[in-house]
């Protein structure tokens, strides 16, 4: 298996994940979760899911990502991500997440303020831009960003990001021709959304390996999948 000492590395990529949409923010996405199955050179390698609910005028976002590296039935690498938002018209007004990357934590907090977004977690406590958006990948604004908030360790982080024409993309009820946007500065992914603006794939390499995700609509084949990483 190549490069667990690049963890940290691929715990900042994982832990940012967001593009363009034709559809209006406060729209929300079509599906009350987005599901992936995550694989490390064509292996299963966890799961990461978005989970969505509105209230009133707020939409509540939960972020779930578990990811595993077995060898010989001994776990050598875990990282474990949570993450709760409430947005409001278009704006993130609160959150908060936990991490544990192999054992390291981290945390945040943040909340809309009369003079910005105050965020405190790992990295110390700063303002942000009261328009900041989170790197949790499902916000259709995203790609118009030059600075996102790290929803790990809780810092600001400076971005380009370019569209880079369309591919099909292959989802569980078909294809799809989706946007792909790449993203450089401090995050390096390449990420794709559909012509109503979801995210439905990310790929990047690290560490001499290809990571990608996989879209999964069906909940039931998700859990089938859930604590299945193989031996690498």
């Amino acid at each position: 298996m190549a490069s667990l000492n690049a963890r940290g590395a691929l715990a900042g990529a994982l832990g940012l994940a967001t593009a363009f949409a034709a559809a209006p923010l406060q729209a929300g996405p079509s599906d009350d979760t987005i599901a992936f199955h995550v694989y490390r050179d064509g292996r299963p390698l966890g799961h990461h899911k978005v989970s969505f609910e509105r209230k009133g005028e707020e939409l509540h976002v939960e972020v779930d990502i578990l990811l595993e590296v077995d060898l010989a039935f001994i776990t050598v690498f875990r990282y474990e991500h949570n993450n709760r938002e409430v947005w409001r018209d278009g704006r993130l007004v609160s959150i908060e997440t936990r991490t544990d990357d192999d054992g390291d934590d981290y945390w945040l907090r943040g909340r809309a303020t009369a003079a910005g977004f105050q965020v405190e977690g790992s990295s110390g406590s700063f303002l942000a831009p009261a328009d900041v958006m989170p790197t949790s990948y499902w916000n259709p604004e995203t790609v118009a960003q030059r600075q996102l908030l790290d929803t790990q360790k809780g810092r600001l982080i400076d971005v380009a990001i370019a569209q880079k024409g369309a591919d099909e993309v292959r989802l569980p009820e078909g294809s799809t021709e989706a946007s792909r946007y790449a993203i450089t500065g401090d995050l390096k992914l390449d990420l794709w959304y559909s012509p109503e603006g979801e995210w439905v794939k990310t790929a990047f390499s690290l560490g001499g390996a290809d990571f990608a995700y996989a879209r999964k609509t069906d909940p039931t084949e998700l859990a089938k999948s859930e604590g299945s990483a193989g031996e690498q």
